[in-house]
């Protein structure tokens, strides 16, 4: 990594920290107050549940009260008599049974919803650890064009200072130079900022050094979008939906049995006076009952419709979030070989601009060619470099997107201890062309020999496409069952 952007990383990171990798930092997030919040919810939830279950246990009361009588001769004013009453729900026409089925899926959905929140972290985490890497992707590319500039602004003033007639030259690589520099100064802002955000969503003293892992290459794609598709019911965010649908359906299962009777027992231990004596707890008396709601204003039937419309929404709603994720499942999918395309073509465009910037600064320098010419070749190198670096981010951050849509990044954390990953030391992995200037690795040779490969039907280790596809896929569906996708 360039100096530069250490020292400025030194400045946003003042607290004492240690490399962290992409999958360090998507572990931390699970440390976060809001996840703990959810926790708690749940664990409110299951207690519920077991509320909900007391309700047709043996209930036993005690207390204490007051009895008088008026023209029941044997009977005396009892003014304190202790009572005790039992009472048992014998059979509710599943009344309560529905209740606790509601309870319980309301437990599942707030369960789920602490994984719906931690994956809703880590795709924040993602947003922001993309665009802190593809920002310091093209500071490195800017800095390298600084570099070139105030090496042509160098031999520029020389040749000024021989013919004065050219030292308006000297301008024009002047207000280049501080273009650049200011381009890069916005995109090391958008880099500190972005990192910044990501240091206290995390509240971690946390170093950006690796880019994103290559999840394509490691294997932990699924191999089809059909596979893909099926794993998509295993999103925290729609198994919430469904188990709101369950916890909806119960409720309409109780509202639905408002006119259904109930058969209860109950015995009553009380504690008379006669003769000017408290008897404690001698009176028993035990009743069994039955209570048919024959009419209740209309409550009852109000109550049914509207759970019958609570519950067309919830399953509407569930509807609505599978839909939502294939879209952006879908969207995801078709972007994979449409970036590949991309940066197969950006990298030959900076081949190209390499080499008519070389052959332009020859030109130049014989006298045959302006500098306004010279300026713009470079321009254009530079510029198809930064956005071969953008893409290059952009089509792994892709990947990981298409795992954050399958709620499958806090799994990935907990089940993958570390993945390769470029370090951030150099844009495009390139080399130096001789002359001290960059070149990227990837050159219109290694471009053609790919597709040359591709129309032969074979793959560089000899093996048919047809057949590679096979073991690919095949590959990927054991990673999907090795994986809970």
């Amino acid at each position: 990594m360039p100096k530069a952007i250490l020292s400025l990383l030194a400045v946003v990171c003042s607290v004492p920290a240690s490399a962290t990798s992409f999958i360090d930092i998507l572990r931390m997030t699970a440390d976060h107050p809001s996840v703990a919040s959810a926790q708690d919810i749940a664990g409110a939830a299951l207690f519920d549940v077991d509320a909900e279950k007391a309700s047709s246990n043996l209930q036993v009361s005690a207390g204490i009260g007051s009895v008088s009588y008026s023209g029941q001769p044997g009977y005396e004013n009892n003014y304190i008599s202790p009572h005790v009453n039992l009472s048992k729900v014998l059979y509710d026409h599943g009344r309560n049974d529905a209740a606790v089925e509601g309870r319980e899926a309301e437990f599942q959905a707030q369960s789920m919803q602490v994984r719906a929140i931690l994956e809703s972290l880590n795709q924040q985490v993602l947003s922001l650890y993309s665009t802190a890497v593809t920002n310091a992707r093209v500071v490195s590319v800017l800095d390298k064009e600084v570099a070139a500039l105030q090496d042509l602004l160098q031999r520029v003033q020389t040749i000024a200072t021989i013919d004065s007639g050219r030292a308006s030259e000297v301008s024009q690589v002047s207000t280049r130079l501080s273009s650049v520099i200011a381009s890069r100064e916005a995109s090391n802002t958008a880099m500190q900022q972005a990192w910044q955000q990501l240091r206290t969503l995390v509240n971690r003293p946390v170093t950006l050094t690796d880019g994103l892992p290559d999840l394509k290459k490691a294997g932990l794609l699924p191999a089809t979008l059909d596979v893909a598709e099926r794993a998509l019911k295993d999103n925290p965010s729609w198994i919430v939906t469904r188990y709101r649908r369950d916890s909806a359906s119960s409720a309409l299962k109780v509202a639905s049995k408002w006119n259904r009777p109930t058969w209860s027992v109950q015995l009553s231990l009380d504690s008379p006076r006669r003769n000017g004596e408290m008897e404690p707890f001698k009176a028993a008396t035990l009743q069994v009952s039955s209570d048919l709601n024959l009419w209740d204003g209309g409550a009852g039937l109000a109550s049914v419709k509207g759970q019958t419309r609570r519950l067309s929404s919830a399953e509407q709603d569930m509807e609505a979030t599978l839909r939502t994720l294939k879209a952006q499942l879908g969207q995801l999918w078709v972007s994979m070989p449409l970036r590949e395309q991309q940066i197969a073509a950006l990298s030959q465009q900076s081949a190209s601009a390499l080499q008519t910037w070389r052959a332009g600064e020859t030109q130049f320098f014989a006298g045959q060619r302006p500098l306004t010419d010279l300026i713009s070749f470079a321009t254009d190198y530079y510029s198809s470099l930064a956005s071969y670096e953008e893409q290059r981010v952009q089509y792994l951050a892709t990947q990981w997107q298409i795992v954050a849509t399958l709620g499958k990044l806090g799994d990935l954390a907990r089940n993958v201890q570390s993945l390769p990953a470029s370090a951030l030391d150099g844009a495009g992995d390139m080399d130096s062309d001789g002359l001290g200037r960059p070149v990227p690795a990837t050159n219109n040779k290694a471009v053609e020999a790919f597709r040359q490969a591709v129309a032969s039907g074979k793959t560089s280790s000899s093996t048919p496409l047809a057949a590679q596809t096979a073991e690919t896929q095949r590959r990927g569906e054991e990673s999907l069952r090795a994986w809970p996708w």
